[in-house]
């Protein structure tokens, strides 16, 4: 049985696109209200690796401003998803590109608190589900140099 080329397999299409908002940003809407529940593809993801600001990305330790960096990967940690997520769940860390939704900031969330800094984003804009690991070391052991001298 034949497969079909993957360039020639249709895309699938979340009802709520969240791709050509990323520069515009909810926070407004929410004066007053607690966002309780998200539709169809649709996440609230916290970043956790924001350095205290919305600002900064940090990496290693080191803190890097986002306008140095604007098609960073970012991890956050998901807050609430739509019905139609499949592939992920509440608390679950997951990476996507910092430019694929849109920016929110202390938006009041029914059941967590204050989300600081954040995004709203489609499942399809996830690259994958991240663990974040036990030991806290940010960068793996590096290999050792080989400094032993070689004759040619």
């Amino acid at each position: 049985m034949s497969r079909p080329a993957i360039d020639q397999l249709a895309t699938k299409k979340s009802h709520i696109d969240l791709s050509s908002h990323s520069k515009n940003t909810f926070n407004s809407v929410f004066i007053g209200y607690d966002l309780s529940d998200l539709l169809d593809d649709v996440m609230l993801v916290e970043f956790v690796d924001d350095g205290g600001s919305s600002n900064t990305i940090v990496r290693g330790g080191i803190v890097v401003p986002v306008n140095a960096e604007t098609n960073a990967w970012r991890i956050g940690k998901v807050i609430l998803q739509g019905s139609s997520c499949k592939l992920v769940k509440q608390g679950d860390h997951v990476m996507f590109p910092n430019n694929m939704g849109v920016p929110i900031s202390n938006i009041e969330v029914v059941g967590h608190g204050t989300v600081r800094y954040g995004i709203f984003l489609n499942e399809q804009r996830i690259f994958g589900v991240v663990k974040p690991r036990e030991n806290n070391d940010s960068i793996p052991d590096q290999p050792k140099a080989n400094t032993s001298k070689r004759r040619l």
